[in-house]
């Protein structure tokens, strides 16, 4: 019997805009590594980009550097990515539906990206652990392993 797949990658960020292009590159090796679905790994790009974004602009609202923790688990059928920061307390799950048309929105954290989430990902999961924000998100996906997976 094979052993479930199960690996967790993780990488360290500012809360710099340009900082995503790291995150994006260790989700493209990761989803190469595990022979992740072309669609999979699209849509947790997206959530990934509009998640870490909204943590960025949103979760501190004093100015200075800080660090967000992102680790990406794979495990036989599915991937899981935490998202932690120590901004201020937001879990995404009670951010409220967006109804008006965009242009009479104000920009506020838990906006469209946090609706874009829910459509693209199977199941978002919060904690607030000291002050810490744990954000969860998984994606239910066949893995396909590659060979340059190690036993």
């Amino acid at each position: 019997m094979a052993k479930p797949v199960s690996q967790t990658t993780h990488v360290v960020i500012r809360n710099d805009i340009a900082d995503l292009a790291a995150l994006r590159t260790a989700m493209e090796n990761v989803g190469a590594e595990h022979g992740m679905p072309e669609e999979s790994l699209f849509k947790l790009q997206i959530v990934l980009d509009e998640m870490v974004s909204n943590v960025i602009k949103y979760a501190w609202p004093e100015a200075g550097v800080h660090e967000i923790e992102i680790r990406i688990a794979v495990r036989d059928g599915s991937v899981e990515v935490e998202i932690v920061d120590d901004g201020r307390m937001f879990d995404p799950r009670d951010a409220p539906r967006r109804d008006k048309p965009l242009a009479r929105q104000r920009l506020q954290p838990g906006g469209l990206g946090v609706q874009i989430t829910k459509q693209l990902i199977d199941r978002i999961d919060y904690a607030r652990i000291g002050n810490r924000n744990h954000t969860t998100l998984t994606k239910h996906c066949v893995l396909q392993r590659t060979a340059s997976v190690r036993e």
